[in-house]
């Protein structure tokens, strides 16, 4: 186990007016630098910059950052939710580091998406169904994880069949926990 303790810090973020949400930022009694590139190798999606080292991804609607001496997340609902969170970011990042003899550490910087490509795939109906004015527009939320696929009832709805998009969208902006 790499991670025995950390200090848990707390606050109410400030990105929406409309809304309480919090932001978490668990400070490590250790330096896990080490584990990094095996956590870029296993999360989907992630930006790792080794010069740093920093690495940073995106899940359900929250951005988390590792750092050596931290692990920060947001778009955290009530206290609970933080604890849980919080809980199996350190528990993801102690089996990575238990199991990194059989993982393939990576330290590659991967791209991130650019709302072109999403939207090249999108149905470009501008129907606004999703609530955004255009599909570029979902496009951008979608990139920022303002929004769900989901949302983008054309791509669902079965009048023209859209699967081969959807499925390469749905692959895009998949970020999963790993398993383990």
């Amino acid at each position: 186990m790499l991670i025995e303790s950390f200090e848990l810090e707390v606050e109410v973020s400030t990105h929406s007016d409309e809304h309480i949400e919090y932001e978490a930022v668990a400070h490590l009694s250790v330096d896990i630098s080490p584990v990094l590139p095996y956590l870029n190798g296993v999360l989907s999606r992630g930006i790792y910059i080794p010069t740093s080292p920093v690495l940073s991804w995106r899940t359900e609607g929250r951005n988390i950052g590792f750092w050596p001496d931290r692990i920060a997340v947001d778009h955290l609902s009530n206290r609970q939710e933080v604890d849980e969170v919080v809980g199996q970011l350190v528990d993801l990042v102690n089996r990575v580091w238990d199991k990194r003899d059989e993982l393939e550490p990576d330290t590659s910087t991967h791209q991130l998406l650019q709302p072109l490509e999403l939207y090249s795939l999108l149905p470009q109906t501008n129907c606004a169904l999703c609530g955004a004015k255009t599909c570029y527009n979902f496009a951008l939320q979608l990139v920022a994880g303002q929004a769900q696929i989901e949302s983008c009832a054309p791509l669902f709805d079965g009048d023209v069949d859209y699967s081969r998009q959807r499925a390469e969208l749905e692959g895009l902006l998949a970020s999963k926990w790993p398993a383990l």
